[in-house]
């Protein structure tokens, strides 16, 4: 089966990723990397966006500046449409092309998706599992991690979907808020029940 996890800005999605995969003997994957791939100099995203963006995208060897990108993005609208649709299309092309080599391979596939119901690709997956924490943590989070203020890390949240509002549209809830053995025991509980009902998740997107 694949898995598609997701959630907010620091809630923990990438953690939560890894250690399920490592529980699962899963094969583990990240749209976030697929996109860096992407965006390598040489591809055909970069040379597009070399043609579209100014020179303050990128750094002095030709690669793309990735923090300066990331704060523009997070205030500019028009600016993020233009990247998600360079991106997006060929993001997910590679996500499912994944899947079906995974299958083909009679394994499971963990993948990590932040923007998965943004873009509406979870019927793409036999389940998805969202990553929970409350706002505080996550801010905390964005800012050890990205190395940026309150504001810009509140600025990035607020581009996604409402993190409540993925809990509530999600077949399954981490919270990812507490300490590492919390997380442990809820994914152990999740590793229990998913076999009795990844089936019926199947054929439920199905339908």
């Amino acid at each position: 089966m694949n898995i598609a996890v997701t959630g907010g800005m620091g809630s923990g999605k990438s953690f939560v990723a890894e250690t399920l995969a490592e529980m699962l003997y899963a094969e583990n994957s990240s749209a976030d990397l697929i996109c860096r791939k992407l965006l390598e100099p040489g591809q055909a995203v970069h040379d597009e966006m070399v043609k579209q963006f100014s020179a303050d995208f990128f750094l002095e060897n030709g690669a793309l500046n990735r923090r300066y990108l990331r704060k523009k993005i997070f205030t500019d609208a028009l600016l993020r449409q233009k990247v998600d649709d360079l991106l997006h299309p060929l993001v997910r092309k590679e996500i499912l092309h994944r899947c079906i080599v995974a299958e083909a391979r009679g394994v499971s596939l963990v993948i990590e998706v932040p923007l998965l119901f943004e873009k509406g690709w979870q019927r793409d997956f036999d389940t998805t599992l969202v990553v929970y924490a409350d706002e505080e943590t996550c801010i905390k989070r964005i800012k050890e991690r990205d190395l940026v203020s309150i504001d810009e890390a509140k600025k990035g949240i607020a581009c996604q979907m409402p993190l409540l509002e993925k809990c509530r549209i999600a077949d399954w809830v981490i919270d990812n808020s507490g300490s590492f053995g919390a997380t442990l025991e809820k994914l152990t509980e999740f590793k229990q029940k998913i076999p009795e009902s990844h089936l019926f998740m199947r054929k439920h997107r199905e339908q």
